[in-house]
């Protein structure tokens, strides 16, 4: 956190005369609160300046899926032989998975700072409001792992029937966003129910998660204190924030799943506030996704699996695919 010599100096840099003199003392005239939050946001070797680029962050968690990387899906035969039958693969809605932490992890994690540095009810009860106001009501998560032979990923996404199925990743980039376009060439035709599609690498590391949120935490709060006398500036350093907390949340996870070592590709829907899912079974809203079997590249039984090789093997060529079948080289 720079202190206040350093804050005069960088602003009278900042401040020249080309600056219009209306800018100049409004900024004069803005709280310590907001004076450190625009040097902050201008100095490129702040502490929140270096974790607050949204493309830069974007780029950091995601990739581009040009490569056909290996991904491992850990599901059941069962799953994989209704997978095959319908030629459908169903996502299911971010706030229906088995994590109740479920893209609020961020959130939680930046309250928790927010309560360290002070801030009051109403300003936690803020900057709640501009997290959820991010457009990101109806997510859907399709889960991977680049771990080809887990044996806790086996346990507990397959029991006695676990599988990995191998797909590369853009193959599954290209499944959803054929499914999530509906035929649009372009983003800007998107409408309504349309989804963009993210493959994100999750973060478990503690350290690492902190030194993101802990200055952009400090960052809108500072923004926040300083909006009355500067609303502009101050107004889209709180925007910038609210959008990385939001990606944060897509990318976080409770430090203590780090077992699942998970690669997701994250649907985003475009809402009205809503969640319009495709699909419904008990409750629980999916994309139906429509499902290419040839992008099977291989089946890797779990060494707990009471299905044989054979038998996979045979609902493998059922579906003429060329999938490799072997078992796990876990003990047990």
């Amino acid at each position: 956190m720079c202190d206040q010599k350093y804050i005069n100096s960088y602003l009278n840099n900042l401040l020249t005369e080309d600056v219009p003199k209306t800018t100049r003392l409004m900024i004069a005239n803005l709280n310590d609160y907001g004076k450190r939050a625009i040097v902050n946001y201008h100095d490129p070797y702040s502490n929140f300046h270096k974790h607050a680029d949204i493309v830069i962050n974007i780029h950091t968690f995601g990739e581009n899926a040009e490569e056909n990387t290996s991904l491992f899906h850990y599901t059941t035969i069962n799953s994989l032989n209704s997978i095959l039958e319908s030629g459908y693969f169903r996502i299911k809605q971010a706030n229906f998975m088995n994590d109740p932490d479920e893209f609020q992890w961020a959130s939680k994690l930046a309250i928790a700072y927010l309560k360290k540095y002070g801030a009051t009810t109403e300003e936690i009860k803020k900057f709640k409001q501009m997290i959820e106001n991010q457009p990101f009501h109806d997510a859907y998560i399709w889960s991977f792992s680049k771990n080809n032979d887990s044996e806790t990923l086996f346990h507990v996404y397959g029991g006695n029937e676990g599988i990995a199925l191998e797909l590369g990743e853009k193959d599954v980039m290209d499944m959803l966003s054929s499914h999530n376009s509906h035929g649009k060439n372009s983003l800007d035709q998107f409408a309504l129910g349309d989804a963009y599609t993210f493959p994100l690498n999750v973060l478990y590391d503690a350290q690492k998660q902190k030194s993101y949120i802990e200055p952009l935490v400090q960052e809108w709060l500072d923004a926040y204190r300083g909006l009355r006398k500067d609303p502009d500036d101050m107004t889209e350093i709180l925007i910038l924030c609210s959008k990385n907390i939001a990606l944060f949340n897509m990318v976080f996870k409770n430090p203590r799943l780090f077992h699942e070592e998970e690669f997701r590709f994250v649907s985003l829907r475009k809402n009205d506030g809503t969640v319009s899912p495709e699909l419904k079974i008990n409750g629980v809203p999916y994309i139906n996704c429509e499902f290419v079997p040839k992008y099977i590249q291989s089946v890797t039984l779990s060494p707990v699996c009471n299905v044989s090789l054979k038998e996979v093997r045979a609902v493998i060529k059922r579906y003429k695919l060329s999938a490799d079948v072997r078992n796990s080289k876990l003990p047990y």
